[in-house]
């Protein structure tokens, strides 16, 4: 059975003609009542009566298929219009995931320029820890991501975003927020807020301290980089974070964020896709929305010392 088929024998019931229906089908009549016969074969029963002159009344087995018929022509006229819609950007679904630290202070602006332009496509945020992140993508649960970190699975492939670094924060009354660049042997004595050990920041804190042979005093380990940040402003320890989340200034000037010598600009920032396949509009789309908002984030971030002045405060 073919949608042609139905087709025609719709246009048939519905204009009482052959003529007429062949017209409406852009085809002859032999070919509509040929088209329409091996229907009938294929259903092993007639679908309308044989009577003399141009009507052909429909017996209750053709009007059952033209029931159906309607149905699967509204069907596919609403899939065609489905698919355009969501290549023209129209409407669809775009699910994204992100680590914490994009998550939480990338993402927002992200999202927000994306809807601005496409805002009839709806999104989907996952955030959690990059590992998890990453399976969802490659098991297809979401369709982009946003990493710390570049994917080592051969299923994947990401696009650098940008650069980023880890810094200290903390109280402006705490003795180290006096010197403007910090040395990871002078956070040995006190103690620390970091965030739980199974996620990728935790990690990179915990292998740059053991590269340099400096103990980590862990005072607090806590699940958010917000929770981080506000334990710090109440003088609870020194915080470890992501310079990108002191974009903003901190109008109360509870906090302060001072750079670490030795966490230099290697955490990279990614998006990822799924190598392979195609990339739904939306997604191209997004990507694309991505790029040009990153642009602009160099601007607003904390700048890290010039090797200058790193010269001046080591003498």
């Amino acid at each position: 059975m073919e949608l042609m088929q139905l087709q025609m024998l719709v246009a048939l019931a519905e204009e009482g003609s052959l003529r007429k229906a062949a017209a409406r089908v852009y085809r002859t009549p032999p070919a509509v009542s040929i088209a329409i016969g091996k229907l009938e074969q294929e259903m092993g029963t007639p679908l309308r009566e044989r009577r003399r002159g141009d009507g052909f009344p429909l017996t209750a087995a053709g009007e059952a298929m033209v029931e159906y018929g309607r149905r699967m022509i509204s069907l596919r006229d609403e899939a065609l219009a489905t698919v355009e819609g969501i290549r023209n950007l129209a409407h669809g679904q775009l699910r994204i995931g992100a680590n914490q630290s994009i998550g939480e202070y990338l993402l927002p602006q992200l999202t927000r320029a994306f809807q601005e332009n496409y805002p009839g496509v709806k999104l989907r945020v996952v955030i959690g820890y990059s590992d998890a992140v990453l399976q969802a993508l490659k098991h297809r649960e979401i369709d982009v991501a946003l990493m710390a970190g570049q994917p080592q699975d051969d299923d994947l492939r990401g696009q650098l975003l940008m650069r980023d670094r880890l810094i200290a924060v903390m109280n402006p009354r705490q003795r180290l927020a006096q010197r403007e660049i910090l040395h990871i042997q002078e956070l040995a004595a006190e103690p620390l807020i970091v965030l739980t050990a199974t996620s990728e920041l935790r990690q990179r804190v915990t292998e740059t301290f053991q590269r340099f042979h400096i103990p980590l005093n862990v005072q607090v380990e806590t699940g958010t980089l917000e929770s981080i940040k506000k334990m710090a402003s109440r003088n609870m320890g020194v915080g470890i974070v992501p310079r990108i989340c002191m974009r903003e200034a901190d109008d109360n000037g509870e906090l302060v964020a001072r750079v670490i010598e030795e966490f230099r600009e290697e955490r990279m920032l990614w998006i990822v896709c799924r190598r392979g396949g195609s990339i739904s509009p939306s997604c191209r789309a997004f990507i694309r929305v991505t790029k040009s908002e990153f642009r602009n984030y160099s601007g607003t971030l904390p700048p890290a010392p010039s090797a200058g002045r790193r010269r001046r405060k080591k003498t």
